[in-house]
């Protein structure tokens, strides 16, 4: 199919979300009949009759485009099946099969999340509100999913899965690593430096990377601050958003409370004990307000989906010679996102970015008054 507008690459995307769907529906009922803990199986159940509603959306677009829907063979998600059964045909105990299987239903709903977080912002710049709103519930759907699979592993699966050996002959990894933006890809936010912005409009800096946590789950972006010598300091992943408007990350932080927040750097970080670097996420924390996100108990670290922004714009966006550079758990991670398909065109790629859409598709693209999904 040539993509020759947005409207193009939004039929296109919502397609293979279609068939991502399909594969979806028919692997849960085998991870759920796979999985020892009653937890795990009820999630995966219910998620799998969540799946049959997203569909439906899907084909309700669809119809109310007046489009016949032509599901495209989503090859990413094939590979994460593909990993399940790979997963599923391994000797296993019941407790570490129950972690396997967490973990590909987790990839799951990542990889879902960031198809859906980009076919909803499509919808939005081709003023298909009505769409964008059924796209954003199951985009909500999805997080809600990956919320309670999290909070299953943390209360039972995964520590049912360690043995004895684990926890006394293993070594405690580190809980927090940093990742540079020279392994990042924020060109879908900004061609050029992401600047991160307070709610005054003042800037406080640009985007310089991420601060993971053993999960590879970004916990802080990295800010390099101008007119502090250069200095580099953290800012909570759930403290910032992006104002797609003028496309700078927005963070509610005081220029004078910036210039007086704790420092980053990375030699010292990477030697940092336990009591050391709790210490300091006490620090970072302090500056906002209680109730806002970063009020947390110093040395916690938020276990929630990280921002939409972040999961479609920087962190699943990776393109392969810069996957290359990561270590394996990074790469890894990141390229659970990247299906194995061609890149798209340069005009694809415009309209990605462009509000805007292509004056020869705009009547066709913009609802009549009072045309709404049923």
């Amino acid at each position: 199919m040539t993509i020759g507008s947005l409207k193009d690459l939004y039929f296109d995307e919502l397609s293979v979300l279609y068939d991502a769907e399909t594969q979806v529906i028919r692997l849960l009922p085998r991870l759920a009949e796979a999985a020892h803990a009653p937890e795990l199986r009820e999630g995966l159940t219910k998620h799998c009759d969540e799946s049959r509603l997203h569909l439906e959306r899907l084909q309700l677009i669809f119809t109310h485009w007046g489009e016949r829907l032509a599901p495209r063979p989503c090859h990413g998600m094939a590979g994460v099946v593909r990993e399940a059964d790979d997963r599923l045909n391994q000797p296993a105990t019941a407790d570490a099969r129950d972690a396997a299987i967490t973990g590909v239903a987790q990839r799951i709903e990542h990889y879902e999340m960031a198809g859906y977080g980009c076919v909803r912002t499509y919808a939005r710049r081709l003023n298909r509100t009505d769409e964008a709103r059924l796209l954003q519930e199951t985009l909500d759907e999805e997080g809600r999913a990956d919320r309670r699979l999290t909070e299953i592993a943390e209360a039972h699966v995964n520590d049912d899965a360690r043995t004895e050996g684990d926890l006394h002959e293993q070594p405690r990894a580190r809980k927090l690593r940093f990742v540079g933006v020279t392994q990042l890809d924020h060109t879908r936010l900004s061609k050029s430096a992401l600047l991160v912005r307070n709610d005054a409009d003042e800037e406080l800096g640009r985007f310089d990377g991420l601060i993971v946590d053993v999960d590879v789950r970004p916990q802080y972006i990295v800010v390099a601050a101008r007119g502090l010598f250069g200095s580099r300091y953290l800012l909570p992943v759930g403290q910032v958003l992006f104002d797609e408007r003028q496309r700078v990350l927005r963070v509610r932080l005081d220029k004078s409370v910036a210039e007086r927040y704790p420092a980053f750097d990375r030699d010292e970080f990477e030697t940092m004990g336990d009591e050391r670097l709790r210490g300091y996420e006490a620090g970072l924390l302090e500056f906002f307000p209680r109730g806002a996100g970063g009020g947390r108990k110093a040395g916690s670290v938020d276990q929630s989906a990280p921002p939409e922004w972040l999961m479609t714009g920087v962190w699943v966006t990776m393109p392969p010679e810069r996957a290359e550079r990561l270590s394996d758990e990074t790469r890894n991670f990141a390229n659970e996102f990247s299906p194995n398909r061609p890149q798209p065109d340069r005009e694809a790629i415009v309209a990605r970015t462009d509000p805007t859409p292509p004056a020869d598709n705009r009547d066709r693209t913009t609802p009549p008054h009072g045309d709404k999904l049923r």
